[in-house]
């Protein structure tokens, strides 16, 4: 959990406590994983004994590609509103979206990117909202291009479905859909904008309410204003939209990748491409601990009917290995050095 600043800014720092729970709740739920695959791990460890360090490099390399172009796409928002906005610097707010994710269950996250955007000398407020603006594209991809390639594979995918599952995850995903473009219309529309302000004037004056309600105001402030100015540049958010649909292509590739290499399946590129992206908007729906439960869950559900139950677990496996363990703790690294550099400005600030 972020510490905050008599005005109302994150300072940046992380309750030890709240960490701790954090990492021995990722333990917990790693733990639980395993009990889950206990009946299927002798096929899990043949299905990844087959793959070489160079094929693994491959997918780890794939998944680094998530949080850099992240970083790509953060430099070039925050570039529009801070002249001479490093990528590096961009790479530290990917680095810290992966790190908050875990260690603060998401709740820290934009609070630290947003005290880091500070340090640039753009408040925290619009930070963060530039950055929720980032997350809303990122939805919007994972919704068009998951639309997009369920209209060009969606006879495939109902005839090759042996266990019927899609007929009922199909309205799942378009609910889904749903809200992710009500997400998109509370950023890009003055309409849906009045009603959220009218909607918080209603929640109760007093308590912790009032308190979430004023924050929830100040984040709403900030998220229209940005959202005007941004939008207004079509050239960046088209530029925005095609990095995040390349993001999501790349980290979809794991799957098919990971099939390939353990052949565990005849699934073609798009043929994976289009259970990943099925997989990823369906996991929007269900709940998750620290970024674990929802897309495990929601992979189990879209690729058993094509792989098999020891043949999804270990793809599933090989596949969150790459995209969360890795990239968490590279996403440590990174928040270590992070850190060092808070400490030095707070130094030359003293």
């Amino acid at each position: 959990m972020t510490q905050h600043t008599d005005q109302g800014q994150p300072s940046g720092g992380l309750s030890f406590r709240r960490s701790l729970l954090s990492v021995l709740t990722l333990l917990l739920l790693t733990g639980l994983m395993f009990l889950i695959f206990q009946d299927h791990l002798p096929e899990i460890r043949q299905a990844i004994g087959k793959l070489s360090p160079a094929q693994l490099g491959l997918l780890l390399a794939l998944a680094l590609t998530y949080p850099l172009i992240e970083g790509v796409i953060s430099q070039r928002v925050l570039a529009s509103r801070v002249p001479g906005f490093s990528f590096r610097r961009g790479l530290d707010l990917a680095f810290l979206g992966a790190f908050g994710n875990v260690v603060t269950f998401g709740a820290g996250t934009l609070p630290m990117q947003g005290y880091d955007i500070s340090l640039s000398g753009l408040p925290a407020v619009p930070g963060m909202g530039l950055m929720t603006l980032q997350y809303v594209f990122h939805k919007g991809a994972v919704m068009v291009y998951a639309v997009l390639l369920l209209a060009l594979n969606g006879r495939w995918l109902l005839a090759a479905d042996a266990a019927g599952m899609m007929r009922y995850l199909l309205p799942a995903c378009l609910m889904v859909a749903a809200i992710i473009l009500a997400l998109v219309l509370v950023c890009t529309s003055r309409t849906v904008q009045r009603a959220a302000y009218w909607a918080l004037g209603r929640l109760p004056d007093s308590g912790k309410w009032q308190a979430r309600r004023q924050s929830w105001t100040r984040q709403l402030d900030g998220l229209a204003a940005e959202s005007r100015s941004l939008l207004a540049d079509r050239k960046l958010c088209i530029q925005m939209f095609l990095l995040q649909v390349v993001k999501l292509a790349l980290m979809y590739a794991i799957v098919w990748l990971g099939t390939d290499f353990m052949d565990l399946g005849p699934l073609t590129f798009w043929q994976a491409q289009t259970l990943a992206a099925l997989m990823m908007l369906l996991s929007n729906a269900l709940p998750n601990v620290g970024g674990m439960g929802s897309v495990e869950a929601s992979f189990y559900l879209v690729f058993t009917g094509f792989l098999g139950q020891s043949g999804t677990m270990s793809v599933l496996l090989l596949y969150r290995a790459a995209t969360y363990y890795f990239t968490f703790a590279v996403s440590c690294v990174g928040f270590f050095f992070i850190q060092r550099r808070w400490a030095r400005g707070k130094q030359a600030a003293a």
